[in-house]
């Protein structure tokens, strides 16, 4: 399968869907983003601003509407109304947020927005999970699989058959500098790897288009799709590894925004530095994986390179 999913839905077929499903009061259909896995347009149906997605995995609809109970002023996560079925898929109706992807503001943008950023990810490593269980990707349910942060870490570094990206390791095996840098990788991995870090809920997509900005705070935060639960400092590893990508970013100031944060709050992490570098690695492998994939072997070797 593509793993970019219905690039064939355009504006007309999705108008025309809402209009047999919703009725005649839709307007202004026009498309507003696309990622690996579903396509979304906006639209009005009557006075109310929404969004419609289309995709083949239902379940990452199931959980962006489970994100909604943790939704707060400092999370703004958009309200799934609707799921369904759709052009031999699915489909989810949502409220729409406006603003600009996170990685696209200005480097001034940036710093006025930090403290807003900062509340998000206290608010996400502060979310009450005391109903759920378990570590890794959590389902509808609200729980996850795995009994550790190294058995989540581990198990989805393997190519099982249930896995969307399923192949990738025998495509991985073609690209030389890949396959030596998985390999040792996975080495340094196991050696670092703890089981004594707290249970946080995360993102794990932060800035690919998932984030809108307005002004000086966050909009929206939606496609909770690789959400998981583990160790809090997996989002900070995620912008620091991404951040030759978008040197807008000043990363060294959400580090300093953090930490401001979290002495005020009274939060000492333990074993940061160790903590990090896990993660790091993590990010790392799973996107050689992703890469190879996919066949993309630009981004496979800069992952390569930035793991090293």
């Amino acid at each position: 399968m593509n793993p970019v999913i219905d690039k064939n839905i355009d504006v007309s077929q999705a108008e025309s869907f809402l209009l047999n499903h919703l009725g005649d009061q839709i307007s202004d259909v026009v498309l507003v983003g696309e990622g690996a896995w579903s396509r979304c347009f906006g639209f009005r149906h009557g006075d109310e601003d929404l969004v419609i997605r289309f995709g083949r995995h239902v379940d990452d609809f199931e959980k962006d509407q489970q994100a909604y109970t943790f939704v707060s002023p400092d999370l703004p996560i958009p309200k799934v109304l609707e799921i369904g079925e759709a052009f031999d898929g699915y489909y989810a109706i949502s409220t729409r947020s406006y603003g600009i992807p996170l990685e696209r503001v200005s480097a001034s943008q940036w710093v006025a927005l930090l403290p807003s950023l900062v509340s998000a990810l206290e608010a996400m490593r502060t979310a009450d999970l005391s109903a759920t269980v378990g570590f890794g990707g959590w389902g509808i349910d609200g729980n996850a699989p795995m009994s550790s942060w190294s058995h989540h870490l581990f198990a989805t570094l393997e190519d099982t058959p249930d896995r969307r990206t399923h192949g990738w390791r025998k495509k991985l095996a073609g690209h030389p500098q890949g396959e030596a840098t998985f390999v040792w990788g996975m080495d340094l991995l196991q050696q670092l790897v703890s089981d004594n870090v707290p249970r946080s809920l995360l993102h794990c997509d932060l800035v690919n288009r998932n984030v809108l900005v307005e002004g000086d705070r966050l909009s929206g935060i939606f496609d909770w799709g690789c959400s998981i639960y583990g160790d809090h400092f997996f989002e900070l590893a995620w912008f620091d590894f991404w951040s030759p990508w978008y040197p807008e970013l000043d990363i060294r100031l959400l580090h300093a925004g953090r930490e401001q944060r979290w002495n005020e709050v009274g939060y000492a992490p333990a074993n940061k530095e160790a903590r990090l570098a896990v993660c790091y690695l993590h990010i790392g492998l799973d996107h050689l994986a992703y890469n190879s994939y996919t066949g993309d072997e630009v981004n496979l070797l800069a992952t390569a390179e930035r793991m090293h």
